[in-house]
Parts: C-alpha cells; structure tokens; sequence
C-alpha cells in the first residue's frame, strides 16, 4: 500500500529541493514526483514555501534524528548527549542550508518565506528553543549548575553547529580543525565547564 499523499509530497520535496533548490523548483514538479495531484499539495502545506517550512520545521530526517538526541534528562551523560546534539545539529544545518539558500537569495521569495514562518509559527529560532528547552529541564534535574543560562548554552550549540554546517558545506569539512567528534566533544567540555554540580 502507498503511503498518503502528504508523505509522498514530503519525500519527493525533500530530495528535489536539495537537488535544484526552493527557486526552481515547482509545485507541479513536486506533485509529479510524488505521484500526486497538485491541489494536493496546497491542501496539504498551502504551497511550495508552506511545504519548504513544514520540512525545515518538522520532517527533515536529519531533524528527527537532533530532537531524539536529546534523551531524558539523566538517561545518559549530559556531555554525552551534548556531543550528540552538536553532530546531529551540524547534520541538520547542513541539510537545511541548500533548501534556504534559494529563498534567501530572491528577495521576493525570502520575504513570503518569512511571512509563512510567522503565519505557522515556526523558524530557525525553534532549534534554539528546543536545545533551551532540554538543558532547562538538564538544570532542573540537577544535572547543571543553578547559575547555568540554558538559553545561552542553547545559543552556543546551535550557533557552534551552524558555522560548522556552513564551513563543510562551502569550503569543505577538512578546512576545520581535528575530526568532527573531536570538535563535538571539546565544544561540549567547554559548554559544560563550571556549569555542573
């Protein structure tokens, strides 16, 4: 049995738009691929830019995998599960770089792309406020010093991530110092330094 219509245009969308980019690419292009009806699509996400933040915000594989990084709370080592977020986040800023790349470039398509970010209520600021979110719930467990800013913290991953995603994918992963894990472990030691019990 096929799977629905929405997952199919999600599939199709995501490797189309990594392969052409979010300006070239058509609804009808989208809906051929995923062997759907058009209408389905602005049905579904209310066009391309709709289906472009609904991948960037909730089904980008790479996505799934960050927010599963981080277990609950004294599951595992919180330097553990730090490493793992900074990989998984370099994985899911190098993923979304290409799809956003289009958008920024084209003024007008940047514009309403920010305008069905604010419409939906997502954005690149929920990252943020997801990582913030898991090392509140790590202070609050104990597992961090009362003194330690999750959001601060949260900001240094997610920024730490991006610049490591945006320098591989421009000038090549091997431009950057020591192998990804051990940039991963050394950021989370210094994150971590004097912030736990």
């Amino acid at each position: 049995m096929a799977p629905p219509a929405r997952q199919r245009i999600l599939a199709a969308a995501d490797r189309l738009l990594r392969e052409r980019g979010v300006s070239r690419l058509t609804t009808r292009e989208i809906a051929q691929a995923a062997d759907a009806a058009e209408g389905s699509l602005t049905k579904n996400f209310g066009g391309k830019l709709g289906l472009l933040t609904t991948l960037l915000s909730q089904e980008l594989p790479e996505l799934h995998a960050w927010r599963a990084a981080a277990t609950p709370p004294g599951e595992r080592p919180l330097r553990t599960v730090l490493v793992e977020l900074i990989e998984q986040g370099i994985d899911f800023y190098a993923a979304s770089l290409p799809l956003v790349a289009g958008a920024i470039a084209d003024h007008d398509l940047f514009t309403r792309y920010q305008e069905v970010n604010a419409g939906n209520g997502t954005g690149p600021h929920l990252a943020i406020d997801g990582i913030a979110d898991y090392l509140a719930s790590c202070r609050q467990a104990g597992l961090l010093a009362p003194t330690a800013d999750p959001y601060a913290l949260a900001l240094a991953l997610c920024g730490a991530a991006q610049a490591q995603a945006y320098t591989e994918y421009l000038a090549g992963a091997e431009v950057l110092r020591g192998s990804r894990r051990e940039r991963a472990e050394a950021l989370a030691g210094t994150l971590l330094a004097g912030l736990t019990p």
